[in-house]
């Protein structure tokens, strides 16, 4: 949830916590009261435990950067096996043409496949992870450590089967 949509969800408990106790303690008297303390205390006490932490916010921060790190090199392996302007069916043919074959049997190569592979399925439990309110600090940590750990392994699979595949050429 973005900050002005939580913002505006906070401000509507709120204008309803109080509305309900008022009518409360307006229906009866001194029973209304106490059992408006005790929302209010109920909905304070729920608002701080989903009250969003500075900290959590830096660490999903870094963590959807490295999910953007994933995200560019799956999308530049997907530009040159999809592209449609000249430079990538330059590329797709004439400078990496082993890229474009997923049946190589280049150990490089398949290397990055794999990892492109597990990527995409990693990416999809990070933006999963980013959406819940309920994630810790702990397992974000976690999350952000082997996100960069997965970004720098992709990175260096894509540079190593580029390389490769430029020194194989076209057949």
């Amino acid at each position: 949830m973005s900050t002005p949509d939580r913002d505006l969800s906070r401000a509507l408990i709120g204008a309803l916590t109080l509305a309900a106790a008022v009518m409360l303690v307006v229906l009866l008297r001194l029973p209304g009261l106490i059992l408006s303390i005790f929302l209010i205390a109920l909905v304070l006490l729920v608002s701080r435990h989903y009250q969003s932490n500075p900290e959590n916010a830096a660490i999903q921060s870094s963590l959807s950067y490295a999910r953007d790190d994933i995200c560019e090199v799956l999308d530049a392996y997907d530009q040159l096996q999809n592209g449609a302007s000249a430079a990538d069916i330059a590329d797709r043919t004439l400078h990496f043409p082993a890229l474009a074959n997923p049946d190589m049997s280049v150990p490089e190569i398949n290397e990055f496949l794999l990892r492109a592979s597990s990527a995409r399925r990693f990416v999809a439990r990070i933006d999963g992870y980013l959406a819940s309110p309920t994630v810790d600090r702990a397992q974000l940590e976690r999350l952000l450590t082997v996100a960069d750990q997965r970004a720098f392994e992709l990175q260096s699979a894509w540079d190593d089967a580029r390389r490769v595949a430029k020194e194989i050429g076209p057949a």
